[in-house]
């Protein structure tokens, strides 16, 4: 499946770096768990820019085998910063690989992909930031809070 180029694409990474979140500005971050079928969804609609190294090829190709992905594999690793119109960055998180001060190795045997699992985490940025929506809520819940009071007041007639 070759996924759409719509300018809003999420992109896909093995690994997280501050660098990713510098183009967004003063913003709300939220973190989550998806599964496979959100992720065909998600990369239908919005196309798909994938961020990896040249040595995480099998990686890759180890996850579009087992998932289904259909990633394209890239020639070379794309530098990829968050931005208003790239929101979305699911991270794919490799467990049950030997790992050098916490990053993957170049290379693995055959045996030791067998033993990889793989989940996804989806990073959303939001434009507006966390204190703002916190202040709008309450906000909300006083106006929300008036208004009940008002209609379940009891007039003194």
């Amino acid at each position: 499946m070759a996924y759409p180029k719509t300018g809003n694409e999420v992109f896909i990474s093995f690994s997280l770096s501050n660098t990713m979140f510098s183009g967004i500005g003063k913003g709300t971050i939220t973190r989550e768990d998806v599964s496979v079928d959100y992720l065909k969804e998600l990369f239908a609609k919005y196309g798909v820019i994938i961020s990896a190294k040249p040595e995480q090829r099998k990686l890759l190709e180890k996850v579009n085998e087992t998932y289904g992905l259909n990633l394209d594999i890239p020639d070379s690793l794309k530098l990829i910063q968050l931005s208003e119109q790239h929101r979305r960055l699911v991270l794919i998180s490799v467990q049950g690989l030997r790992r050098v001060n916490g990053s993957l190795l170049p290379e693995y045997t055959n045996e030791e992909f067998q033993e990889a699992t793989f989940s996804f985490v989806k990073y959303y940025v939001q434009s507006r930031h966390y204190d703002e929506l916190v202040a709008e809520n309450a906000q909300l819940k006083r106006d929300l809070d008036a208004e009940i009071a008002e209609r379940t007041r009891v007039s003194d007639i």
